[in-house]
């Protein structure tokens, strides 16, 4: 481990930290900070990499994601070229037709356009996906000891804590403000500081596996790996890990508090879902009682969560008889309008980040709003950026998989990994219904957890290197 590695490290868990604080980054002065720290945070990270030579083991969930995320960027890149009409009529015949109508109204002569049709969205967009891979670099190359991943779990456990205490400050005031900012998009429902309750709760939603992250390492730590009668337990517990154990409660609570105040509906059910699925591939037969036992103890603390904060504002907007299924709660027109708009751009997409620009190409319903996004994720990659949205969004499911299926050197490294691959997967239900990757705290977030969940290994290649200063120094067993 270098000085310069541990520093990037620590900078890289503020960055974390300081991401969703602006109104969730999603202001234009957010904007060059959320960009430039992740891009010079990387370039550090590779060459102190580079410098302490050793050498890099990736795993095939890191080589897919990466080249995966290379080709997208690539591909919004060759969205900004500017291409000869005849080229141009071939690649994405919709966007010549829209050139050329805009170039008949203004008079102007035909000349060389790009792909997208909002270059400066696309252009917009294209920094900020370069912040995400830089983002998905810097925590793979960094987060790679146990050390470093209790410090990543704590860093998003404390914030997720501040962001619900500001939830709660807003519910008890009934005072729904963001430093100082009311806002008056959305009424009755907290957000902490990010301006969508939804997005607010998407961000607890993928926190809360890292807070049982720390409990479960908390408990085992408690008894030494050995198994120990459960009173006997308990008792090792608060005599060695208390002050972790109690830390990974509170910020579990403090989560599970944010989602209900919040009521977002989706954040719930992602959540649900997410941890059913990981849950389902982890099972065995000699965990199946410990794991009911636990599930029975969250659905206790959920209603006695949601008992305590009151269910007017918890539980009452589930109750609520006006969702109409049909339309999945008004989202479909934005989604159907997503998937029209791809079969007029299928090849490169109308260009990343300009969903809003050519929703009306598909929207046929509730016509007097604008759908500035499709709420889902995975229809508006499709949209912008073509069939190599599509084929992004199969790379990364290709990657899950992979990483699922990784051996990991240890207990906590694969605690770790179904910690992160829990918080991915809640992700990925909330993207079937919402637009949390177009939201640059919770997308940032996510990029570090998944590189933090397929760190390569590193072997050791001198003994300037000793096996106990990280655990992924050991030799990694063979994919």
């Amino acid at each position: 481990m270098t000085t310069v590695e541990v520093v990037c490290a620590a900078l890289l868990l503020a960055y974390l930290v300081w991401v969703p604080l602006p109104f969730g980054s999603n202001i234009d002065a957010a904007f060059v900070p959320l960009v430039v720290p992740p891009l010079v945070l990387c370039a550090a990270a590779a060459l102190a990499r580079v410098r302490d030579g050793g050498s890099l083991r990736f795993s095939r969930a890191y080589r897919t994601w990466s080249v995966a995320a290379i080709v997208v960027l690539i591909v919004v890149a060759i969205q900004l070229l500017p291409l000869p009409p005849s080229i141009g009529a071939v690649v994405s015949p919709e966007s010549h037709a829209i050139w050329s109508a805009a170039e008949r109204v203004t008079g102007a002569a035909a000349r060389s356009r790009p792909i997208s049709v909002n270059p400066d969205a696309t252009r917009y967009e294209l920094f900020r996906l370069l912040a995400l891979f830089a983002t998905f670099q810097a925590a793979a190359l960094t987060i790679n000891t146990y050390g470093r991943r209790l410090a990543f779990a704590g860093a998003l456990c404390i914030t997720a804590a501040f962001e619900a205490l500001y939830a709660i400050r807003e519910a008890a005031t009934q005072h729904y403000a963001i430093w100082g900012w009311t806002n008056a998009l959305i009424f009755n429902r907290v957000s902490g500081t990010f301006v969508n309750p939804n997005h607010f709760a998407h961000y607890a939603a993928i926190v809360l596996p890292f807070a049982i992250y720390l409990g479960a390492i908390a408990w085992r730590n408690a008894a030494g790996g050995r198994p120990l009668p459960f009173g006997r337990h308990v008792a090792a517990l608060i005599e060695r890990e208390l002050v972790l154990f109690a830390f990974a409660t509170g910020a579990a609570l403090a989560c599970i508090a944010a989602i209900l105040l919040s009521q977002s509906r989706g954040a719930l059910l992602a959540a649900v879902a997410g941890m059913a699925l990981m849950l389902a591939a982890v099972t065995s037969r000699a965990t199946v009682k410990p794991l009911l036992f636990g599930l029975l103890v969250l659905a206790l603390v959920v209603g006695g969560l949601a008992a305590y904060l009151g269910t007017q504002r918890t539980i009452a907007r589930f109750e609520s008889r006006n969702i109409d299924v049909a339309s999945l709660g008004g989202r479909r027109t934005g989604i159907e309008a997503a998937f029209r708009v791809w079969r007029a751009f299928p090849l490169f997409g109308s260009g990343a980040g300009t969903f809003a620009d050519v929703v009306s190409i598909g929207q046929d319903a509730d016509v007097e709003k604008l759908y500035r996004h499709a709420h889902d994720d995975y229809a508006e990659a499709a949209a912008t950026t073509g069939i190599f949205g599509v084929l992004f969004v199969a790379a990364f499911f290709c990657g899950m998989v992979q990483a699922f299926r990784r051996e990991s050197p240890s207990w906590r490294a694969r605690a770790f990994a179904v910690a992160a691959l829990t918080s991915l997967a809640i992700a990925s239900v909330h993207a079937l219904f919402d637009f949390n990757f177009y939201i640059p705290a919770n997308a940032a977030t996510l990029a570090a957890i998944a590189g933090a969940a397929v760190a390569p290994s590193l072997r050791a290649m001198s003994l300037k290197v000793r096996p106990r200063e990280s655990e992924a120094a050991a030799p990694a067993p063979a994919e």
